[in-house]
């Protein structure tokens, strides 16, 4: 009894209390299952009742056109009764006449309107009481049209128990048919979207290629930029007079920081051409294309040039030329004089050459 306490969740004393919680949920499942099995049975119910319903019972009846001329009677019969431009319609024409009466029918394709004829067979005719009666079948195909309509048809039918007996001839009514509704219900409350639009993701090849279109572009773009900059850059420069110019450009190579960044010769590269092609502007000398040699040959027999400005230049020149071709490195000290004299010259020269035009 000890091992019993221990491994179970109800005393013996307590076993018809386990027994009523057991219990309640195998009647509550029942209980479910029975109202599931009830209502299954009542949509089998529904379901049965509209089967009922949808049988070819409750369809329209057939449309029936009786009409008698002496002794013969015609009736014609259409199934079914209205167009419907999804199904065929059977029409019948049914004679009924003394087994000593011969009734003709003309042909039908000629007498149709709205409708094709797609085929046409003869039952086996009956006789009862002294009176045969023949039934002539007919398959027609609505067409789309604004009328469906079946013209007369001249009957026409003789005595063969008389000899050289007349034929006599009856016409039947025009028969038109009227075209059955698509639907009962509104559009409105019928049709409507499955499910909404669902975006399709393009291919790879189309993305890479839409991508690399726009990178074409901005590339193009970036270019023409640059472009119009630089021409926008020439244009200014060409418009300044050679003073402003070469201070201009002197400007643009300080803001290069070449001497910060150790490049010392490029740093008098850049310097003496801006000196050469200010000289070159304002003193009509083709100093960028001549050795310093032929340059301070050429200025010391030039009015324009004082003996000290020539002294000047040619001590910048000639360290100049040092720095490009001799490896020479100068000191901070020797790089701001040669900055210095070079500034210094095209700052004054114009003034200088203003001064000697006027005395």
């Amino acid at each position: 009894m000890k091992n019993w306490k221990t491994l179970s969740f109800f005393r013996p004393d307590d076993l018809p209390k386990a027994i009523a919680l057991f219990a309640l949920p195998v009647c509550l499942f029942t209980a479910a299952g029975l109202a599931t099995t009830a209502a299954v049975a009542a949509a089998a119910v529904v379901t049965a009742t509209a089967a009922v319903a949808a049988t070819p019972e409750s369809r329209p009846a057939s449309r029936v056109e009786k009409m008698t001329s002496g002794p013969v009677e015609l009736i014609i019969t259409a199934d079914p009764s209205q167009v419907h431009l999804d199904r065929d319609i059977l029409l019948s024409i049914k004679t009924i006449a003394p087994s000593n009466i011969t009734v003709r029918l003309p042909p039908l394709d000629n007498r149709l309107t709205g409708f094709a004829l797609s085929g046409a067979f003869d039952r086996e005719p009956t006789s009862q009481n002294g009176t045969i009666t023949h039934e002539h079948c007919y398959r027609l195909t609505p067409l789309v049209a604004a009328e469906y309509r079946l013209a007369p048809i001249a009957v026409t039918y003789t005595d063969a128990s008389r000899p050289h007996a007349p034929e006599s001839w009856f016409a039947t009514r025009a028969i038109v048919f009227e075209v059955a509704p698509i639907g009962n219900e509104h559009p409105g409350t019928s049709i409507r979207d499955i499910r909404g639009p669902v975006w399709i993701y393009p291919a790879f090849k189309t993305v890479a290629g839409w991508l690399a279109i726009l990178a074409l572009v901005a590339a193009g773009a970036w270019a023409l930029y640059r472009l119009s900059r630089r021409v926008h850059r020439a244009i200014q420069l060409r418009r300044m007079s050679p003073r402003e110019r070469a201070l201009n450009q002197l400007v643009e190579l300080l803001k290069q920081d070449l001497v910060g960044k150790g490049k010392i010769k490029e740093f008098y590269i850049g310097l003496t051409t801006i000196v050469r092609c200010y000289i070159e502007g304002a003193h009509s000398i083709r100093a960028p294309e001549q050795t310093t040699e032929e340059f301070l040959l050429t200025a010391a027999n030039n009015p324009s040039f004082k003996p000290e400005v020539v002294k000047k230049l040619k001590v910048f020149l000639q360290t100049s030329d040092l720095v490009k071709f001799a490896v020479y490195h100068p000191g901070k000290e020797i790089i701001d004089q040669t900055l210095a004299t070079a500034g210094d010259y095209i700052d004054t020269d114009e003034q200088f050459q203003q001064k000697a035009k006027e005395t």
